[in-house]
């Protein structure tokens, strides 16, 4: 599996006051995609869309679970952490072979 690590600026502290900001992000595919626009509200924004997505490309958050991580958590986080995923996001488009290359 394609992934790439890193760590966001500010993070997410938990209820327990717990801080987490190492995460690794897999490759986002059509699935994943799908399941977004399934489920973002109507009309959503590309912002909202991406959140859907790495919600579920998000392999890790510190020691949370895949499952605990979703779009509503991450609309918690501080704005300027849009800028890291998609940042991570871009790196992992990087790391692909075009498919004419083969």
């Amino acid at each position: 599996m394609l992934t790439v690590k890193g760590t966001l600026l500010y993070g997410y502290v938990d209820a327990e006051g717990k801080a987490h900001a190492a995460f690794e992000m897999r490759m986002p595919t059509l699935e994943d995609m799908e399941w977004a626009i399934e489920n973002a509200p109507e009309g959503a924004s590309p912002a909202r869309m991406a959140r859907y997505i790495w919600a579920r490309t998000l392999v890790s958050l510190g020691e949370l679970t895949p499952e605990q991580i979703t779009p509503e958590l991450l609309a918690g986080l501080h704005y300027g952490e849009y800028n890291v995923l998609e940042a991570a996001e871009v790196e992992l488009k990087g790391k692909l072979t075009p498919a004419s290359a083969a």
